[in-house]
């Protein structure tokens, strides 16, 4: 995703979305442009996609990628593409000029957090996404190792003595309870969701 932002009311928003073959999202009067992703952000999505259609086929319920625009009116109007929104039961639909459509009302949304994205996510993001009465889960996905990061070694009495620490992904998973309540808890990569 790009950092590329600017202050816009929502009629700027639909022109320069118009004028541009870009995504490009709305949230708080702020536009953001979307710009490619890395490889491993979406082999990550790939393969959750193909994982959780195969649990949702016979449950009612629908999956959608980063080319499905959500909408919601929640959050003063925003307009986002979650890499992953899932909707059970009924799908609600804003129309959408030129004949497209956003969706409303999610159970879910996935998100693969990168170095640039991994702030706007967890925070503006979540912050317009915790108001939708839909939601039950926020799901955030890292998709870089990192850098590896140096700890002290406390059996070598040596004080400049550091070892290496591999920093692996995690998975955040926000269960919202309401608006202002939520619980966050954090998987391995070997931890089931």
């Amino acid at each position: 995703m790009g950092i590329s932002q600017q202050k816009a009311t929502l009629e700027n928003y639909f022109r320069m979305e118009a004028a541009t073959d870009e995504k490009l999202e709305y949230i708080n009067g702020t536009i953001r442009s979307m710009a490619g992703t890395t490889f491993e952000h979406e082999v990550i999505c790939n393969m959750l996609v193909e994982l959780l259609n195969q649990c949702l086929k016979d449950k009612g319920c629908w999956l959608m990628t980063g080319n499905m625009k959500l909408f919601t009116p929640e959050c003063e109007n925003s307009f986002l593409y979650p890499d992953i929104h899932i909707y059970c039961g009924e799908i609600k639909k804003e129309k959408m000029r030129q004949g497209a459509y956003a969706l409303k009302e999610p159970s879910i949304i996935i998100e693969v957090l990168s170095a640039s994205t991994s702030d706007y996510d967890k925070n503006q993001k979540f912050e317009c996404y915790r108001k939708m009465k839909s939601l039950q889960k926020y799901i955030m996905i890292e998709s870089e190792l990192g850098e590896n990061e140096e700890k002290d070694d406390k059996e070598n009495d040596q004080e400049n003595d550091k070892i290496k620490i591999k920093k692996e992904p995690k998975i955040y998973v926000r269960t919202l309870e309401n608006e202002k309540r939520f619980i966050e808890n954090v998987l391995d990569l070997e931890d089931t969701l």
